[in-house]
């Protein structure tokens, strides 16, 4: 039983997704076999060539999100995001043992007043209007299905398709709410997990390592993107503490066929935003803003430390840091140092290669190619033989 939706995103087959039609648990088993729909020389990114590929997806009603969810539990909550929520989910699929629950994760796209301040009309404007609170809603409601058509344009794309650092897409709704369904059972978001102990420097180097990879592949010049909204709370981290992105909500370049919009005047994550922007507006938005934010990223991760935007006082985070640090030539935290994978040689590196991507003038900042090599280089890294 299909149905066929027709879209700018592309051909997309959708199954019936009521408890009627079960659907076969090989279908959706993608992360742990990592089946790829098409040929592996289209991942390399030296090649500008795309495929149309007919994408299964499934179609689920509100009900249903809600229903995977247990109603939106708060218990259920991973994390929530200027412009979404994530949720832990159980889905019931068919299997030869019958009916079982899959883990699946949900993301509800939401849209917050502040990404949309600069674009609200005066209390001189709207004088005389009628109903421009509805008006209102429409455009934010249309926004979030255009980021849904944006995203699942983007995931499903056959350069993207089967990153390991990018969310498999289950299906999706975008009737009463605006959701998405990811096939991942992730162990939380990284900003939770950047104060935990357990966290170990290994791990934190092997996830500034998978994200260093992940960025310089998608800034690449035959095909560029641009994130522009990189922060800890938009990555959530699996099993095998893998980072995976799931915030597309600013992205530009690519498959997507666009680009900054000078009127555009939405803002990411509060301690992430490239300090160059403050003078110079969306012709900022190169791919070192996503530099810069790798850098605060990569700084969380050492200190395990993290911006909390109800305490962020707006003071650049580099500053904030050389005088915190002033003391060291190192940021990273101390407990590191009873860590058996830590090298004090690595910490000095790392602290450097941070100070470098947070470097005021984007122009001094490496690219992110450069980034993952010298991540790659350290003696931890080498030795673990990612």
């Amino acid at each position: 039983m299909f149905r066929r939706r027709r879209s700018s995103i592309g051909p997309f087959y959708l199954h019936c997704g009521r408890e009627d039609c079960p659907v076969k648990i090989d279908h959706l088993n993608l992360r742990s076999k990592e089946v790829c729909l098409v040929k592996d020389g289209l991942f390399d990114p030296k090649s500008n060539e795309e495929c149309p590929v007919e994408n299964e997806l499934l179609e689920f009603t509100s009900e249903e999100l809600s229903r995977f969810t247990s109603q939106f539990s708060p218990e259920n909550l991973i994390g929530v995001t200027d412009i979404g929520k994530l949720y832990r989910g159980k889905m019931p699929i068919a299997s030869d043992q019958g009916k079982v629950d899959k883990d699946v994760t949900v993301k509800i796209l939401v849209e917050y007043e502040r990404n949309y301040r600069m674009l609200m009309p005066t209390s001189d404007q709207v004088k005389g209007l009628v109903d421009d609170k509805n008006d209102y809603g429409n455009r934010i409601r249309d926004n979030e299905l255009s980021r849904l058509e944006d995203e699942l344009k983007f995931l499903q794309a056959p350069k993207i398709r089967g990153n390991p650092s990018l969310m498999k897409v289950v299906g999706y709704c975008c009737k009463e709410i605006v959701g998405v369904v990811y096939d991942i059972n992730p162990l939380d978001t990284l900003h939770n997990l950047i104060f935990q102990d357990d966290f170990n420097w290994l791990q934190r180097v092997k996830t500034s390592l998978a994200l260093a990879r992940l960025l310089a592949y998608l800034h690449d010049r035959n095909q560029s993107y641009l994130i522009r909204n990189l922060a800890p709370s938009h990555i959530v981290v699996d099993q095998n503490f893998t980072p995976v992105l799931f915030e597309f909500g600013m992205l530009v370049g690519g498959v997507l066929g666009t680009t900054v919009d000078e009127s555009d005047m939405r803002i990411g994550p509060y301690g992430y935003i490239d300090p160059f922007y403050s003078y110079n507006g969306p012709a900022a938005y190169t791919v070192k803003f996503d530099v810069y934010a790798f850098g605060v990223l990569l700084f969380n991760l050492t200190s395990k430390r993290a911006l909390d935007k109800e305490k962020y006082t707006g003071t650049e985070i580099k500053k904030w840091a050389v005088n915190e640090y002033k003391s060291r030539h190192s940021y990273v935290d101390l407990s590191f140092q009873d860590d058996a994978d830590f090298d004090s040689r690595d910490g000095r590196k790392i602290t450097e290669l941070t100070r470098q991507c947070m470097d005021g003038k984007p122009n001094k900042r490496p690219e992110m190619k450069e980034v993952f090599e010298r991540l790659k280089g350290l003696r931890c890294s080498v030795a673990a033989a990612w």
